[in-house]
């Protein structure tokens, strides 16, 4: 009779396991969370373009090795492209909001049209794309090069998207844009640049 420390190796893919890699409980939550969409998923999956890193996975195939690729940040990432919209007169109480967590606030589906809150308001309402793009055009022509700054978070958008981001930059004339990559690679870049004296990836894309 095995030892009571001993149980969770008798459950088979680790599915016990409370540390990484939890690879088939990632895959069994991803199937739980995107259960209302699922074929849909598979064909984000089988192909669409990864939207969680720079290695170029298409389907589930990549650019830097051979054989499948289907990591779990990929896996955590497909919900945000299966959820419905969200209902925006749910963010009509901005306190109500900012005492939600994150997974909370995630959990209320996606973002599908523009939205605004002034100064004053009690939350955020629904503007039309006319309205919103109308008021981006108008404060970025009022406004300096220099005053003018984007940033990009890391997850769940692809290089194309960070390549548009990088010509509106500068058709504006400004240089300021940065996004979570660049804060989350500095001290992988930093470190390779320090043992090889090259701060660039060493595997050929």
């Amino acid at each position: 009779m095995p030892i009571r420390s001993d149980w969770k190796k008798y459950v088979p893919f680790g599915l016990a396991e409370p540390d990484k890699p939890r690879h088939y409980r990632e895959i069994l939550r991803t199937i739980w969370d995107n259960r209302g969409n699922l074929p849909f998923a598979w064909r984000i999956l089988t192909r669409g373009v990864c939207d969680g890193c720079s290695l170029g996975p298409r389907g589930l195939q990549d650019d830097a090795a051979p054989g499948v690729h289907l990591c779990i940040s990929r896996l955590r990432l497909l919900r945000l492209n299966t959820m419905s919209a969200l209902d925006p007169t749910k963010l009509g109480d901005i306190d109500a909001l900012r005492r939600m967590g994150n997974r909370g606030l995630h959990e209320m589906g996606r973002v599908a049209h523009p939205l605004l809150r002034q100064s004053g308001d009690p939350g955020f309402r629904r503007i039309s794309w006319d309205d919103a793009l109308d008021r981006i055009a108008t404060a970025m022509g009022a406004t300096s090069p220099e005053r003018i700054g984007f940033f990009l978070t890391s997850k769940g958008i692809t290089n194309e998207t960070y390549y548009t981001f990088r010509k509106l930059a500068s058709c504006l004339g400004t240089n300021h844009i940065d996004s979570c990559a660049r804060l989350c690679h500095a001290s992988s870049v930093t470190g390779l640049k320090r043992t090889l004296g090259v701060g660039a990836m060493t595997c050929s894309l």
